[in-house]
């Protein structure tokens, strides 16, 4: 009958890797003397867990700041691609005519910290254009 070495090597190693990812997950020990050892500041996290509305963003009047930028950005958008038609600037009908803008628009805070309006395709524009993103920056 033979015996494998492998067994008598693998056991060693195994009870070591045991040891060591049993270590990875273990509380940092105090040093000798049982001096505390001053923790760097954690990150606070965010208070509470509702996101920040348009109006404390943007002030009491965002509804008209948001719609006359983005209405802005929509003509600009048009006269560099005549192809993507913005609903609102062809039918010379206010934004709020296809889009909500009040506390259900969907909106996100990017890197630079400007707004990013989001608009579900053919919302504003015709469907194969699909969803659209307006970078709105904050007043």
């Amino acid at each position: 009958m033979k015996r494998f070495r492998t067994s008598r090597t693998a056991l060693p190693l195994l009870a070591a890797l045991l040891l060591l990812l049993s270590a990875c997950g273990a509380e940092p020990s105090q040093p000798e003397g049982g001096a505390d050892v001053q923790q760097p500041p954690q990150a606070e996290e965010p208070a509470g867990d509702a996101p920040e509305t348009l109006a404390e963003l943007c002030g009491a009047d965002y509804q008209t700041y948001l719609t006359d930028t983005i209405t802005m950005q929509m003509g600009n958008r048009m006269d560099k691609d005549p192809e993507v038609v913005y609903f609102p600037i062809a039918e010379g009908a206010p934004l709020t005519d296809y889009a909500a803008i009040d506390e259900t628009t969907e909106f996100q805070v990017n890197a630079d910290g400007n707004l990013v309006i989001l608009f579900p395709e053919g919302t504003v524009t015709d469907a194969s254009h699909g969803a659209q993103s307006f970078i709105v920056p904050l007043p």
